[in-house]
C-alpha cells in the first residue's frame, strides 16, 4: 500500500521541496551500497546527505585499501553528476564490528569503542580513509563527516590528522578539494550542549537523531523491553535539536538531519518548523516528505515547532502535530507510516 502511495507521487520527482508560501528545503538520501544510488536518483534525492561508509568494510575480510576505497567514493560521486556527496568516515562498533577488527566484549558496546574513538585510536588506518575521500573530491562536490563527536577536541584530533592527509597528497602531485567543506554528526548530548564552540571549527552540523534519541532519553533503541520509550517526540529531543540547529544558524553554519526522524511524517514539518536546512532519509521515504512539505506553509511549521517546545510531554506535542497533520488532510500518510 504505502508502495503504491510512493508510486502515484513519481510526479514529483523533479519538483522541489517548497512549501506552500516558497519556503525551499533539501531533501537527500541516506546511503550505504552503490546499489542505493538507483534508488536515489529514482526518487528523486537532490543530494547524498549520508554516505555510510562502513558498510561496504562489513563485508570485506580487511580493512578496505587506499584505492579501493578511493574507487567506491569515486562512483557515488561520478553517479550523482555534480550534486552533492556527504562522505562519513567510519562509523564501527557497537552492532556494527568487521570480523578482522579484533575488540574485547564490551557490556554497553554504545557507550564503548567506536565511531570517532576508533578512528582516532588507529590513526594510520583513518588517514588512509582520509586521503581517498579527499581524491573523491576531486571528482565531484564532496563533504566530509565526522560521527560521534563529543568533544572539541576530537574535531581538533581529525582536522590535524586530515592536515597531514593533505599534505600527504600534495606532495605526490595527488587532486583533491582543497576547501572541501568538514562537518560533525550531532548525535551525542555532550555535542549539543557545546554547539555553539563546536560550530567555529566545523563548515556544517548533520543531526544523528537515531543515536542523540537513545542517549538523550538513555533507551537502547535495539531492546524490545524499553522500546516504547524510544521516542522521537520527547520535548527534551525536540530541544535537543532545537539548540543544534540554533547554534549552526547563529555561526552561518548549514545544519541537516539524518537520522530516521527525517522520514517519518509526524516530525518532518516540525523539523522544516525548527530550522533544518536539509532532511536526508531512506530514498524510499523522499516522495511522502516531498508532498508534505509542498502541502503545507513555512508558518504553519514555524508555529508547529514553536508550540511543541513549550509543551511538556509526548502526548501534547503528538496531538499538536496530530492536529496539523489532519488540517493538511495528510492523516492518511501517518497511518500507513506508522
Amino acid at each position: 500500500e504505502y508502495r503504491a502511495f510512493n508510486r502515484d507521487l513519481e510526479t514529483l520527482r523533479d519538483c522541489p521541496a517548497e512549501t506552500v508560501d516558497g519556503h525551499v528545503v533539501t531533501l537527500s538520501a541516506n546511503i550505504g551500497l552503490l546499489a542505493d544510488m538507483h534508488l536515489a536518483r529514482l526518487h528523486g534525492a537532490e543530494t547524498i546527505g549520508l554516505y555510510r561508509t562502513e558498510v561496504p568494510f562489513l563485508s570485506h575480510r580487511d580493512f578496505l585499501t587506499e584505492e579501493e576505497q578511493v574507487d567506491l567514493y569515486r562512483r557515488v560521486v561520478e553517479g550523482m553528476a555534480g550534486r552533492p556527496v556527504t562522505i562519513r568516515t567510519l562509523d564501527l562498533g557497537a552492532d556494527k564490528y568487521p570480523r578482522y577488527l579484533h575488540v574485547p566484549h564490551e557490556d554497553n558496546p554504545f557507550l564503548g569503542w567506536r565511531s570517532i574513538r576508533i578512528s582516532l585510536e588507529l590513526p594510520e588506518v583513518f588517514k588512509v580513509q582520509l586521503r581517498a575521500i579527499l581524491r573523491a573530491s576531486a571528482c565531484g562536490p564532496v563533504r566530509m563527516m565526522f560521527p560521534m563527536i563529543s568533544s572539541l577536541e576530537e574535531i581538533l584530533q581529525a582536522k590535524e590528522l586530515l592536515a597531514e592527509a593533505e599534505d600527504d597528497l600534495r606532495s605526490t602531485g595527488q587532486a583533491f578539494d582543497r576547501n572541501i567543506p568538514v562537518g560533525i554528526m550531532m548525535e551525542v548530548p555532550a555535542a549539543v550542549y557545546l554547539a555553539p564552540v563546536l560550530a567555529q571549527e566545523v563548515d556544517f552540523f548533520s543531526i544523528g537523531t537515531n543515536d542523540l534519541i537513545q542517549y538523550v532519553l538513555a533507551v537502547d533503541r535495539n531492546n524490545r523491553k524499553v522500546g516504547l520509550l524510544y521516542e522521537p517526540l520527547h520535548p527534551a529531543v525536540i530541544q535537543c535539536v532545537a539548540n543544534a540547529v540554533n547554534a549552526a544558524k547563529n555561526a552561518g553554519k548549514h545544519v541537516s538531519i539524518c537520522g530516521e526522524m527525517a522520514a517519518d511524517p509526524m516530525c518532518a514539518l516540525l523539523l522544516v518548523g525548527l530550522g533544518l536546512d536539509d532532511l536526508s532519509m531512506g530514498p524510499f521515504f523522499i516522495p511522502i516528505i516531498k508532498r508534505l512539505i509542498r502541502a503545507a506553509s513555512f508558518e504553519t511549521a514555524q508555529n508547529l515547532a514553536e508550540e511543541a517546545l513549550r509543551l511538556p510531554t509526548v502526548k501534547a506535542i503528538k496531538s499538536c502535530v496530530f492536529e496539523v497533520m489532519r488540517d493538511l488532510g495528510m492523516i492518511d500518510i501517518v497511518e500507513m507510516y506508522h
